[in-house]
C-alpha cells in the first residue's frame, strides 16, 4: 500500500522519470493523458509503472470525480500538453497549483512575453498576428532579422530565421498550411525580435513561491539547414560560474510574472547586449533529468518530490547552490541531406574522444535520413564527461569537426 498517489498530466519523455522518484519516497503515480491519443512524437511508456491511467475526453466534470476517488496529494504537468489540465484540476481539487488565471501565459508563447513585460520583466518586441500585410509593415519598421513561430510550438519545430520582410510573410504562408507537432491547426504566428546573444536553459522548481535553481547550461549552436541558431550541444555549467547568477535572478523575475508557485520550469534565456531576455518559458521538466542524478546527484525530479510532498525538506535546503561533479555535455550530429542512410563514417572517432560517455544512433543504416531542422531531427546524440572542463570543450570542437556532409554515406532520393 502507497503511503500517497500524485497525477501527471502526459507522463512521457523526460516525466516518466516521476514513476521512480515518488516511487522511491513511497508514493504511486497516476498517468493522467490529456488526450485520448498521446501527444504527437512521443515515445510510449510502460504503462506497468502507473497505478492507474485515466484518460482526458474533454469531460472536466468526469475526471475530476474520478480523481477525487483516486485522492492524489498533487496534479502537475509532466510536459507542454499537460501545463493547463494540471493547471485546471489542481485548482479543482485544492492542491497545490498554479491556478488558472495565468495558464494562457504558461502556454501562449506570444502572452507569455507581453506578461513578463507588465510585470516589469525586460522582454523581446513582437507582433501576434494572422494578417501577411500587418507582419510585412511590422517588420519594415523593425528592421533586422525577426523568428516566426507558432504560438504554440516546442522543440523548435516550425522556427524561420527571417531576415527580409517577405521571408516573414513566407513563414507565415508556410505554417498557416500544416499543423503543429501537437496535430493543432496554425492559424496566427508569432513574429519577435531576434535576440542576439548566447543561449541558455535555467532549469527550476518551485514551491509555494521559493524557486530552486537546480541547473544551468549554455548551449551551443550553428546555422545549417536554413536554421540560424540550431542547438548542436549543451554543456552543464557550475553553479558559481558566470552568468549563472545573473541568469537565475532574472528567472525569478519570469517565474514570479507567469505565476509559477509550484513544480518544475525550464527557461530558455539569451544574454543579450542589453541584458537576459527570455526566449520562452516552459512551466514543466526540461528534457536534461536523464543525467542530472549522475552528474549532480539529483536534479528537477528529485527537487519537484520535495516540493509537493515534503514541503519542509524543500524549504530547509532551497538556496543552497547545485554541486557539478565533473564537466557534462550532451551534443548531437546534424544532418546535410535527404535520402537513404548506407552508414556514418566516423563514429568510431567519436567513441574515442577522451571524454566519450555514450552514444545513440536515432536514424540506423538503411533509414530515411531528412536534413536536421530542430530538437527531433538528430541522427545521433551523444554525451560527454570528464574531470577537465577544457578536455570536455576540445572533445565537442571535435565533434563539429568530424560532423558534415563528409560523415554521412546517403544515397539521394529518387526524383
Amino acid at each position: 500500500m502507497s503511503a500517497f498517489r500524485v497525477a501527471v498530466v502526459d507522463a512521457f519523455g523526460t516525466s516518466f522519470g516521476f514513476t521512480g522518484a515518488f516511487g522511491a519516497v513511497g508514493g504511486e503515480v497516476i498517468q493522467l493523458r490529456s488526450a485520448p491519443e498521446p501527444p504527437v512524437g512521443v515515445d510510449p511508456v510502460d504503462e506497468r509503472a502507473f497505478s492507474h491511467v485515466l484518460v482526458h475526453d474533454d469531460e472536466l466534470d468526469e475526471l475530476t470525480a474520478k480523481l477525487v476517488e483516486l485522492e492524489p496529494v498533487a496534479v502537475l504537468a509532466g510536459r507542454e500538453t499537460g501545463v493547463e489540465l494540471a493547471d485546471a484540476l489542481s485548482e479543482r481539487l485544492g492542491l497545490p497549483s498554479n491556478g488558472t488565471a495565468l495558464s494562457t501565459a504558461r502556454r501562449d508563447k506570444y502572452v507569455q512575453i507581453e506578461t513578463i513585460k507588465t510585470h516589469g520583466v525586460p522582454g523581446m518586441r513582437q507582433l501576434r498576428t494572422d494578417d501577411e500585410a500587418e507582419l510585412l509593415a511590422w517588420h519594415e519598421e523593425l528592421g533586422g532579422t525577426v523568428v516566426v513561430k507558432p504560438l504554440r510550438g516546442y522543440w523548435g519545430d516550425g522556427v524561420s530565421f527571417c531576415d527580409a520582410p517577405q521571408e516573414s510573410v513566407a513563414a507565415l504562408r508556410g505554417l498557416r498550411s500544416r499543423r503543429m507537432v501537437l496535430g493543432e491547426p496554425i492559424t496566427e504566428v508569432v513574429a519577435q525580435e531576434y535576440l542576439v546573444g548566447a543561449e541558455y536553459i535555467v532549469n527550476t522548481v518551485s514551491c509555494a513561491g521559493v524557486h530552486q535553481l537546480t541547473d544551468a547550461w549554455r548551449t551551443e549552436r550553428i546555422q545549417a539547414n536554413g536554421v540560424r541558431d540550431l542547438v548542436t550541444a549543451q554543456v552543464l555549467l557550475r553553479s558559481d560560474e558566470q552568468p549563472v547568477g545573473e541568469l537565475f535572478d532574472y528567472g525569478r523575475r519570469v517565474l514570479d510574472a507567469l505565476g509559477i508557485r509550484y513544480g518544475a520550469a525550464h527557461l530558455e534565456i539569451k544574454l543579450t547586449p542589453d541584458g537576459p531576455r527570455l526566449v520562452e518559458a516552459g512551466a514543466r521538466l526540461s528534457g536534461l533529468p536523464y543525467y542530472t542524478a549522475e552528474v549532480l546527484g539529483e536534479g528537477q525530479l528529485e527537487w519537484t518530490v520535495d516540493a509537493y510532498v515534503r514541503p519542509e525538506r524543500f524549504r530547509a535546503r532551497a538556496g543552497r547552490p547545485y554541486q557539478r561533479r565533473h564537466a557534462f555535455a550532451w551534443a548531437a550530429l546534424v544532418a546535410p541531406a535527404s535520402g537513404r542512410l548506407r552508414g556514418y563514417r566516423a563514429l568510431d572517432q567519436l567513441k574515442g574522444l577522451a571524454s566519450f560517455r555514450d552514444l545513440a544512433v536515432l536514424v540506423k543504416p538503411g533509414d530515411e535520413i531528412t536534413p536536421t531542422t530542430y530538437d527531433r531531427g538528430y541522427p545521433v546524440t551523444l554525451t560527454l564527461s570528464h574531470s577537465v572542463d577544457a578536455v570536455l570543450q576540445r572533445d565537442l570542437n571535435t565533434v563539429r569537426y568530424l560532423d558534415g556532409p563528409g560523415m554521412y554515406e546517403i544515397t539521394p532520393a529518387a526524383d
